[in-house]
């Protein structure tokens, strides 16, 4: 089975996608076309309500995502997405929670794609993890550099504000994506090159291996061009995966066409294994088991 933990769905027909992105509307129906080309059995849809990303007037957001899905509950998981700069009354804490309640009551697994241009371990972000954490709701994180004009968590080289959270929230599960995370693979990579698609030999490991050996909380979204470049670039991508097995969950980030290729992150997985580069276990983890051991269910 293959479960995509990572792709999106716009409205209908949303005139910012047409006019000023320039693209089509991709919606649920045209997702599950597009899984059943690539062969993926079920996928997580991610709305986006953090405004600094572009996407977030075309891509759907909590309610149309929870309603679609349950369009088709045998192929779509609900996530949901609160932005932590929300404007709360005086009892903060509590009414994040209950908001969270909510989204889980109508189905909602897990929280993102965060991408909330905070630091990661500020204060508002803090109140969300605390919340995920009691109500056992894996948090997928979109990394950006301070100096980098878009959307993300802010973290520096070698992600400290990240790993100051993983240790102050221990019931709580973060998922790493985006090029500033991925490429902590390698401990060669400046302010400039964690910002990029980073190719080539990886000559000395990065953060993540300590990251994730020292973390259990930690886990990759290996989604997108940033998970699977990071890890194909250099055979220790296969040992990477091999030892953090139990972390490690399959994506895509598929939003954009029907027409795009059969996502090379699937390729990768599937001569991993048939070649022995990685173990059938880790394979099944990635592509299924892991996420269904966050879901607290099996699909």
């Amino acid at each position: 089975m293959w479960i995509d933990i990572h792709t999106h769905i716009t409205y209908q027909d949303y005139p910012e996608f047409r006019r000023i992105l320039k693209r089509e509307p991709f919606t649920a129906e045209i997702l599950i076309r597009k899984m059943d080309i690539d062969g993926i059995d079920k996928s997580v849809v991610l709305p986006l309500n953090n405004p600094e990303c572009m996407d977030y007037y075309g891509v759907a957001g909590n309610q149309e995502v929870i309603s679609q899905c349950r369009r088709f509950p045998d192929r779509l998981i609900p996530f949901c997405n609160v932005d932590p700069r929300i404007m709360m009354n005086q009892n903060a804490d509590s009414t994040i929670i209950e908001l969270l309640k909510i989204y889980k009551e109508l189905g909602c697994l897990g929280i993102g794609e965060m991408c909330a241009s905070l630091p990661v371990d500020d204060a508002r972000y803090q109140r969300l993890y605390a919340a995920a954490g009691q109500l056992s709701m894996p948090i997928i994180f979109h990394f950006k550099d301070k100096d980098r004009v878009g959307y993300g968590a802010i973290d520096e080289l070698g992600l400290p504000r990240l790993e100051k959270m993983l240790k102050m929230f221990p019931d709580t599960v973060f998922l790493g994506h985006s090029q500033c995370f991925w490429n902590e693979l390698d401990a060669d990579i400046d302010n400039i090159s964690r910002q990029e698609y980073v190719r080539g030999e990886i000559k000395n490991r990065g953060r993540l291996w300590k990251l994730f050996a020292k973390y259990p909380n930690l886990y990759g979204d290996c989604s997108s061009g940033s998970g699977y470049i990071a890890l194909s670039r250099d055979p220790k991508g296969y040992e990477f995966i091999e030892k953090f097995k139990d972390q490690i969950c399959f994506g895509t980030d598929r939003f954009s066409s029907l027409n795009e290729p059969v996502p090379e992150i699937i390729s990768y997985l599937k001569e991993a294994v048939a070649e022995a580069k990685i173990s059938g276990e880790a394979f099944e983890k990635i592509t299924h088991l892991n996420f269904e051991k966050l879901a607290g269910c099996r699909f």
